[in-house]
């Protein structure tokens, strides 16, 4: 087998919750975590405290999610900026990926052609290019109701943005969304291919999702891995075969039925026994 870890992202818990998420997932069996931006407002001023938290409870931080903010109406210079500061803390506290969504559509302000992403790509290019610097890979996360919602505008916005500074971040979600065949994608991908995002999605999920005007499209929040419909043992096949090494991060959201501590050790035991991921 490839040298995979598994990571829980922690968006379910929300940033108010974050002790009692390092908690639920050091006790649930993974090895690292997954954050969002938050973290950074934080912690950036204490991030020697920060890393005591994670020692304490044996977790390692592999990776941030940030973007995803609307364009036209995204201050580019503050984008690159924010990026930048949180692939310092990253650095500081020994993680490696930066993961960017896409800039979603502004509903007031449509774009009239594919040029018009060109300065944000071009920003989210110098992002890359600095974290790179920093020792921190940047990859794009293709997504569902952004600007980047299939295999030819990814290909697009990176060769506008970076190809030589981007990675992307495959999300077996994001491929059944977008219906792209997984086994001639991630061939095609697989050099390029600098964090994996795994998550299972009932079938009402891969339905498209309305927008309303002024508002943010939800997006579609895994559930407990094997409870959807998603191919998941297939995906990880291909990964394995495609030589993939490195983290990845289990996403899920909530359950009324079950706690978060419990869908977390649900979805790393199920990723132990039918998956074969957990050495």
């Amino acid at each position: 087998m490839s040298d995979i870890e598994l990571a829980c992202h922690t968006a379910p818990w929300g940033k108010e919750r974050l002790i009692h998420a390092l908690s639920d997932i050091e006790r649930s069996g993974f090895r690292g975590i997954e954050l969002t931006a938050e973290v950074v407002e934080q912690f950036e001023d204490r991030v020697g405290g920060f890393n005591e938290i994670l020692t304490q409870h044996r977790l390692e931080l592999t990776a941030i999610t940030a973007g995803g903010s609307m364009w036209p109406g995204l201050n580019l210079d503050e984008e690159v900026e924010r990026g930048v500061n949180i692939a310092r803390f990253l650095k500081s506290a020994g993680a490696k990926v930066l993961v960017l969504y896409p800039p979603r559509p502004n509903p007031d302000s449509p774009l009239e052609d594919e040029q018009d992403l060109l300065p944000v790509a071009t920003a989210y290019g110098e992002i890359a290019r600095r974290t790179l610097e920093l020792g921190v890979q940047t990859c794009l996360h293709p997504e569902a109701d952004s600007h980047v919602h299939n295999p030819k505008q990814m290909a697009k916005f990176i060769h506008m943005a970076d190809p030589e500074a981007m990675k992307i971040c495959l999300d077996n979600g994001f491929l059944a969304e977008a219906k792209v065949p997984m086994a001639a994608f991630i061939k095609e991908q697989k050099k390029n291919i600098g964090l994996v995002h795994l998550k299972d999605l009932k079938a009402k999920d891969l339905k498209p999702r309305p927008v309303r005007k002024g508002k943010t499209p939800q997006k579609a929040l895994g559930v407990e891995l094997g409870k959807g419909e998603l191919k998941l043992q297939e995906f990880v096949e291909l990964l394995l075969d495609s030589n993939y090494s490195g983290w990845i991060t289990v996403e899920f959201g909530t359950d009324k039925h079950k706690s978060l501590q419990e869908l977390a050790r649900a979805c790393h035991l199920y990723a132990e026994q039918h998956l074969d991921l957990v050495l």
